[in-house]
């Protein structure tokens, strides 16, 4: 037989399933038998027993109600869901063993962190697939219908959601470090789901959403809300509405290329540091540094809304635009996440005193953009649309209302001022007289015993009491009424004690329960004006952004790009953005001409050379460039680009059983089966991984079929080691370019220019001798070198050895008679001296 305690827990966990139950027990949330050996480790916290030595022993362990969420990310990150139960009813109004319930179950994807995780659902119906995103902490939900595949993949892979809903049963083809969340089939079903989204969002039908014709896309959503009504306890009526995106031609750049170009982290250890979204960060809020993570992820695409960008971060780059504002937005909070809290019941007193002081201060942005005569500008810019709401009357009702510094918990009291309800000043004043009538009463008992140590003292089991000593006993009054027995000392109570003790407990309940009534008003206030705070909260982000990108221009001294209707590409005195960041100083810049016409740059040269980093200083410029931002150049002109394809280094993906030439050749025919000709097309390296002839062989196929792409070609940067490609520019359509270096006596300096026409050959060993490789080590390889003809490898096998196909040449030979014969020669059969004879004979015929 369980205790009654043990016997509530039970249920609650056959409630949540496999998630890790967490139940509210006085001030600790409290974690039983299994539940407690899984999580103590991941959560770093003592694992003990409750009932040790009895039949009810259980493991268990706990955490400080207060620091809960300080625990639930690592708990999340380890793959696990956390059930939060907590008790519907108060001590006072109960006898025994407190009700409690579930009241919402965190995900990997519903946690409410500060940078936003993205919950999905992907379902197919027939060959069409559809995806729903949904961003729990801003409330931004996403919906993208797709008759193929991969466009959709590419979408999950770029955005990474914490945690994917499928049907049980169906196919998983995405490739996604995310926890899995299968759902019953019917939850999918068209009809269903199209009854779940009206319901959700009390509409009466999906046209004006533009839905109807996407069932895929209407499974995937509903399925996804209906998870979340399931683990958040109800509808959040911060998610007011969904944007379908119709037509995408997919993300500029896809997961792989955001990675090479290290867009949102660095390929070491996949941190922030380092990456163009870590140098482009010069937001001051939260909000705008979310948006600017979007932005990347979203660039533009057509001219307009680019000039328009342009222009406006040309208003902000002077100073006397700019630094005002920055300082105010330094000071505005999140306001997105702390409506989310507030929709989701989770918010606490110190957050609605910071969404009261954001929104005061964030009601002063636009009179700062009008002051100085900005205003007609600015307008005419977009900076600041004239309709956005600042939401005043939530400001001064949150100011009427709320305490200036309120305590963390409402149980605290104080969160509500005086003379908002006439009932909770009432309360009040009677609890403050009945604790100065207590302390009259104190004062009036130590004086009639005697006893100038006797105090009144309070404890939560006993309440109110008189302690006396076992010293002071003697002295105790007539009409003191024994109530406790201790080891030194006793206990004692009176009638007028009791009295008092019963107005104070009765004024405190009271207290918490109206303050708790005007806190939730409170939060209904809030929710009634969440549109209007979510579209403030919107430009303060944008303007966040604009400033971001302004900051960044005017510190590092980059310029505005120039759209071009012609399909080219001009780089003057172009800087690859984080290196230059990382030295302190300029880099040293260089320049790129694709003219119309001219559509492919080969570029040769040494390893350390500078290629690579050449390469992604192009693609990097794009994406700054699309995004609205200045760039590192002193000319950027280019022709809008609907995709940025990257294929840099070398990796291997050893959990797949990939080795690092699959890797390559899986990441080039995602290139050229995506390819268009509005493409940028980045290629560094193509072929290394296999064998010369194999790899020279591919690395032209691909790049011919990148020249020849039907409707016109990509422009592409193609660098290699193999020099043969070099004569691929006899096309007029492609260039050579190289980078530069000096070599004297055995010392090599890379300039890290790039010039034009082919390098002259690759400096391999004195790569390597810089390295550091032993001078014997060196002194062999150019032994070797100096005796090697210039044929690949494998043309040097025997004779006797079964042929090879031989890889197609870049060119047609011309014939050679003496080759023919050399090659017919067998110098198996040969000796020395008649070898020495026939190549006597062929010098003397020469």
């Amino acid at each position: 037989m369980s205790t009654p305690m043990l016997t509530q827990v039970a249920a609650l966990k056959r409630e949540a399933g496999d998630a890790i139950l967490f139940t509210r027990m006085g001030d600790f949330y409290e974690l039983h038998g299994e539940d407690a050996v899984k999580a103590a480790p991941v959560m770093e916290i003592a694992l003990t027993l409750r009932g040790r030595g009895t039949e009810f022993e259980t493991p268990m362990c706990g955490v400080p109600h207060f620091a809960l969420e300080s625990y639930l990310p690592k708990l999340l990150a380890a793959g696990y869901s956390a059930a939060i139960a907590n008790p519907t009813a108060k001590p006072e109004e109960v006898k025994g063993l407190l009700p409690r319930a579930i009241t919402r179950i965190i995900t990997p994807g519903t946690w409410l962190d500060d940078d936003g995780r993205w919950l999905a659902a992907a379902h197919r119906v027939g060959e069409s697939w559809g995806i729903a995103l949904l961003q729990l902490a801003s409330g931004q939900l996403r919906v993208i219908p797709g008759e193929g595949l991969p466009l959709l993949a590419s979408t999950l892979e770029r955005l990474g959601p914490q945690e994917l809903i499928l049907a049980e049963g169906s196919p998983d083809p995405f490739e996604l470090e995310a926890a899995r969340t299968r759902l019953p089939v019917w939850r999918f079903e068209a009809a269903r789901a199209r009854t779940q989204i009206l319901a959700f969002f009390g509409w009466t039908h999906l046209e004006g959403v533009g839905l109807d014709p996407y069932p895929a896309a209407i499974g995937a959503l509903g399925a996804l809300l209906d998870q979340v009504e399931a683990t958040q306890k109800g509808r959040p009526a911060h998610i007011q509405g969904v944007n379908l995106e119709l037509g995408a031609a997919g993300p500029l750049l896809d997961a792989t290329s955001a990675r090479h170009l290290e867009v949102f982290a660095n390929t070491l250890d996949g941190s922030r540091a380092g990456s163009l979204l870590e140098l482009m960060d010069q937001c001051r809020s939260r909000l705008g540094s979310r948006l600017l993570r979007a932005w990347l992820d979203q660039p533009l695409r057509d001219r307009a809304g680019l000039e328009l960008r342009w222009r406006q971060v040309a208003w902000f780059t002077e100073d006397r635009h700019r630094e005002p504002i920055q300082k105010v937005l330094a000071s505005v909070p999140d306001l997105d996440r702390i409506l989310g809290r507030v929709a989701l019941g989770l918010a606490t007193p110190p957050e609605l005193a910071q969404l009261r002081d954001g929104l005061a201060r964030a009601g002063k942005l636009p009179d700062l953009i009008q002051e100085g005569g900005w205003f007609q500008e600015s307008q005419e810019l977009d900076v600041w649309p004239g309709d956005t709401p600042t939401c005043g009357e939530l400001v001064a009702e949150l100011r009427r209302c709320l305490a200036e510094a309120p305590p963390l918990e409402l149980e605290k009291g104080n969160t509500i001022l005086d003379g908002v309800d006439p009932e909770l000043d009432a309360v009040r004043r009677l609890a403050r007289d009945a604790k100065q009538v207590m302390l009259e009463l104190e004062e009036e008992e130590r004086a009639a015993s005697g006893i100038n140590s006797l105090k009144i003292k309070y404890n939560r089991v006993f309440g109110y009491y008189f302690e006396i000593t076992k010293a002071n006993l003697a002295s105790a009054p007539a009409h003191f009424i024994r109530k406790q027995t201790l080891a030194n000392a006793e206990r004692f109570t009176t009638e007028k004690l009791m009295a008092f003790e019963q107005r104070l407990l009765s004024a405190e309940s009271d207290l918490l329960r109206l303050e708790e009534a005007q806190f939730k008003r409170l939060l209904a206030r809030v929710l009634e004006d969440r549109g209007a705070l979510t579209r403030l909260a919107r430009a303060v982000a944008k303007v966040d952004v604009l400033c971001a990108f302004a900051e960044r221009a005017r510190l590092s001294g980059w310029t505005r790009p120039e759209v071009s209707e012609d399909r080219e590409l001009i780089l003057a005195g172009a800087r690859h953005p984080m290196l230059e960041a990382r030295l302190g100083r300029e880099c040293i810049p260089n320049d790129l001409r694709l003219p119309a016409g001219s559509s492919m740059a080969v570029v040769t040269g040494p390893n350390m050379g500078g290629k690579s980093t050449f390469l992604r200083t192009a693609a990097l410029l794009a994406v700054l460039a699309q995004v609205g931002s200045f760039v590192p150049a002193e000319l950027m002109r280019f022709s809008l680009v609907d995709r940025i394809f990257t294929r840099i280094g070398a990796s291997d993906f050893l959990a797949k059983g990939q080795s690092t030439f699959m890797v390559e050749m899986t990441e080039t025919a995602r290139i050229l089966n995506q390819v268009t000709p509005a493409s940028l097309v980045i290629l560094d390296e193509i072929g290394r991984g296999t064998s010369t002839r194999d790899g020279l062989a591919l690395a032209e196929a691909i790049a011919l079929h990148l020249r020849d792409l039907k409707g016109g070609e990509p422009r592409t940067l193609f660098a290699t080691h193999y020099f043969e490609l070099t004569r691929l520019a006899d096309d007029p359509r492609i260039q050579n370019l190289h980078v530069e270096v000096q070599e004297w006596e055995e010392h090599l300096l890379f300039l890290h220019r790039i010039a034009e026409g082919p390098a002259d050959r690759s400096y391999g060993i004195q790569v390597a001798r810089l390295a550091g490789l032993p001078r014997s080590v060196i002194a062999a390889a150019q032994r070797i070198l100096a005796e090697t003809p210039e044929k690949p490898l494998e043309e040097k096998r025997s004779r006797r050895q079964a042929p090879v196909q031989p890889a197609l040449p870049l060119f047609e030979p011309e014939p050679d008679p003496l080759r023919e014969e050399l090659a017919a020669l067998d110098l198996n059969r040969m000796t020395p001296l008649e070898v020495m004879a026939w190549v006597a004979a062929r010098q003397k015929g020469s």
